[in-house]
């Protein structure tokens, strides 16, 4: 044991990029080393994978099913709006950087899984779980052979959740209800298999996770007025909204109750075949349709008011104190593409390769509404008026675009064997794409298409400009690995991707830089593995260019100016251009010291920094100055990373958990605010009664640690911490210490 302390110790002490280590007995690299059941611990989503972050903002999610991405757009539609993980599902993993880089032009670590498509005799099972909020999750699966090579899959999962802060105003937050068949028929002696698989997925959620708190100004939170962050709810009784249809310019009216719902229909079709010279062939089609009517409600600043400012109650009684404004949105979305792989694999002595192209198309349109409400900053809040009106301000951030997207492309990698000790591994990919449609947003320096309150495509002097670009974008991998002992090896990594806007980048008044955004990611180092340790620790460099945000900043006015009092706090939006680049060291390992335990330990540390990031503000006032935030630490990203998973068996019984550490996040871009380091723990006991039947108590955020977290406008320029000193603000936290239990029985 006195070894296996000094290697730990000394596994602590490297780290690097890496998430996984990347060795097997052949030495072919691969790069899922650990459980993969850790993506869907998310402190955030009972249902959503969690994203795993690499230390530079991510530039899409994408779900892998059956070889294909779920979703065309990866940060458009989320995968999980169309896809389950559960019992419908045949194995799950992670793709490794060089796969994601050629199979969707993205440097990341994405779920990737495979549908059950038969069985070889009739088999089933059924998962329910519930936990103390009132959550019930039900996964049916059953599946069976049909003869003659034919053989059939049958899942549903249902979720119905009322969440832990339970609405007045609805009374289940997430609703899902999936659906999936699969039918497949295996041929030419058990070489070849095609199936087809369709899907039907509705969800209905309306995300609520706000409330209000005590920003200390150290970094910490507090409590404030009792509010109980997670379980007390911070939104009225709301029956309906007000909104102006933009595509008609005509005042409505709808409930809240009847936004959040998607419905999404997906057929697969996969035919693998096996050749007799080994080479196997690989084809996937996949047609999509998904409408979406998602209303989001974002909340906005704080602010302290009397009774001579105009927030009244419904009655018409004057409101003086704390007020919650907030922002509504509804993206009424329809969306529908067919995707096309086909692929050969093949190897010999020396190489293992594959080549593969792709022909994918979508048509998609999206009409965004938008408008402002109000309530009292408290628990079980009312909805207050402004001078008269339950809603105002529409369409100031409303979204407008229709068309078409088409990529072409051929990748392809190959991995050689130059010797018994040396791996190399090589792949690029070159994608046409060609999007075209029209947008109502402003081109050439117009502003008439400008979005302002009422703002709809029929307002005066609104264009709908058309879109007609066509692009190529690129990705690069490589990988050098060398055996320099049967368990020790070194490791250098290089990726590279270069993509161009998509039609969904559109939609609003200003038109998207068109220019090459730039990721590349580079590492090294070593690979160590024996019968009980299993190592990995890389030095990183990621780099992220060409980045454009048109951010929002806010100056308190020094005179009366553009219409607003002195003291005003005026918001202007500034576009800018910044990279971004982030060195670091990670190290992954897993120790399997004695039968029945294992554990795995990750620990990142990076340094994500912004670079070439200046621009100008000018506000009414006539107050302007030059900001560099060049050599800043990026916002809401985390130095040091840890993650901690130990699991025991023994007998029937398992024990496991998982802890995760994030160190001080910078709130805003002149770091002169931050939070505080917080944990995420998860953890639980299984226990097999029977081959056939098993139970579970699992645990989510052990010490309830709120995870509070906000985007504080007021600050966006503070170089000075002292105002914000026990400041009032809002936002999220993750979700509240929770037991779920859960019977899994099969047949």
């Amino acid at each position: 044991m006195k070894y296996l302390r000094i290697l730990t110790m000394f596994s602590v002490c490297l780290t690097s990029g890496s998430l996984f280590a990347q060795n097997n007995a052949n030495d072919s690299i691969q790069e899922n080393r650990r459980s993969n059941q850790n993506v869907m611990l998310n402190a955030s989503s009972a249902t959503a994978p969690r994203t795993i972050s690499l230390g530079i903002p991510s530039s899409g999610s994408a779900i892998f099913e059956d070889g294909l991405p779920v979703s065309f757009y990866l940060g458009f539609f989320p995968g999980y709006w169309s896809w389950h993980n559960g019992l419908n599902t045949q194995s799950m993993s992670l793709s490794t950087l060089d796969e994601s880089a050629l199979r969707v032009g993205i440097i990341g670590y994405f779920p990737s899984s495979t549908s059950k498509v038969t069985s070889d005799k009739l088999s089933g099972g059924v998962n329910y779980s519930l936990n103390q909020y009132g959550q019930h999750q039900v996964d049916l699966n059953v599946g069976a052979p049909l003869g003659k090579g034919w053989g059939f899959n049958l899942n549903t999962y249902q979720n119905f959740d009322r969440g832990s802060n339970h609405l007045d105003m609805m009374y289940l937050q997430d609703r899902i209800q999936f659906y999936k068949l699969a039918v497949s028929k295996s041929f030419a002696e058990g070489r070849g298999r095609a199936s087809l698989t369709y899907n039907y997925m509705s969800t209905m959620s309306l995300a609520e996770n706000y409330g209000p708190f005590i920003f200390v100004g150290d970094g910490s939170v507090k409590e404030f007025d009792g509010f109980d962050l997670g379980h007390d709810q911070y939104l009225p009784n709301l029956d309906y909204y007000t909104y102006i249809d933009p595509k008609d310019g005509l005042t409505k009216s709808r409930n809240f109750t009847d936004d959040g719902l998607t419905k999404s229909h997906m057929a697969t079709f996969n035919l693998n075949y096996k050749f007799l010279n080994g080479n196997e062939l690989y084809f996937r089609s996949r047609l999509k349709t998904i409408h979406t009517d998602i209303a989001n409600l974002m909340l906005g600043s704080i602010s302290q008011v009397g009774t001579a400012d105009g927030y009244t109650f419904q009655d018409g009684t004057a409101f003086a104190g704390n007020v919650q404004n907030r922002f509504y949105s509804n993206y009424d979305t329809t969306d529908s593409d067919w995707m096309n792989t086909i692929e050969l694999r093949g190897k010999n002595n020396r190489h293992e390769w594959f080549v593969a192209a792709d022909a994918w198309f979508d048509h998609t349109s999206q009409s965004t509404f938008t408008g402002n409400f109000a309530h009292e900053a408290k628990k079980d809040p009312q909805q207050l008026y402004f001078n008269g009106q339950d809603y105002w301000v529409f369409n100031t951030g409303s979204n407008y675009f229709n068309g078409n997207e088409t990529k072409i492309a051929i990748y392809g990698r190959d991995q050689w064997k130059p010797t018994s000790r040396l791996t190399l591994t090589g792949g690029v990919r070159l994608e046409y794409m060609n999007v075209n449609g029209k947008a109502a947003n402003n081109v050439d320096g117009a502003t008439n298409n400008s979005r302002t309150s009422g703002w709809s495509l029929l307002s005066p002097g609104v264009t709908k400009n058309k879109i007609s670009e066509n692009w190529l974008n690129t990705a690069a991998t490589f990988t050098a690995y060398y055996r320099v002992t049967p368990g020790f090896a070194l490791q250098a990594d290089a990726f590279a991707t270069y993509r161009r806007p998509e039609i969904t980048e559109y939609g609003t008044a200003m038109s998207p830089v068109t220019d090459i955004k730039s990721n590349y990611m580079f590492r090294a180092g070593i690979n160590y593995r024996n019968s009980w340790l299993d190592l990995q620790s890389l030095f990183t460099y990621l780099v992220q260019k060409n980045n454009f945000v048109n951010s929002l900043w806010t100056h308190k006015l020094t005179k009366a100016a553009g219409g607003y009092p002195e003291g005003y706090q005026e918001s202007v939006y500034i576009p800018s251009f910044y990279n971004i680049d982030a060195i670091g060291w990670t190290t992954d390992f897993v120790l399997t010291p004695f039968k029945g335990f294992t554990f795995h330990g990750l620990i990142n540390l990076r340094a994500p920094r912004y670079r070439d990031y200046k621009f100008e503000p000018v506000f009414s006032d006539g107050y302007r100055e030059t900001y560099d935030f060049s050599d800043n630490k990026v916002t809401g990203i985390s130095s040091v990373e840890i993650e901690l998973e130990p699991s025991y068996t023994i007998g029937k019984w398992r024990l496991w958990a998982s802890a995760r550490y994030y160190s001080r996040q910078y709130i805003n871009i002149t770091n002169s605010l931050y939070f505080n380091p917080r944990w995420e723990t998860f953890g639980g006991v299984d226990f097999n009664f029977s081959p056939k039947v098993a139970f579970s108590v699992n645990v989510v955020n052990f010490f309830n640690q709120k995870g509070a977290s906000a985007g504080i406008q007021a600050a966006s320029l503070a170089t000075d911490a002292t105002p914000f000193k026990n400041y009032l603000t809002s936002g999220t936290y993750i979700r509240p210490f929770t037991l779920e239990f859960a019977t899994r029985i099969s047949f």
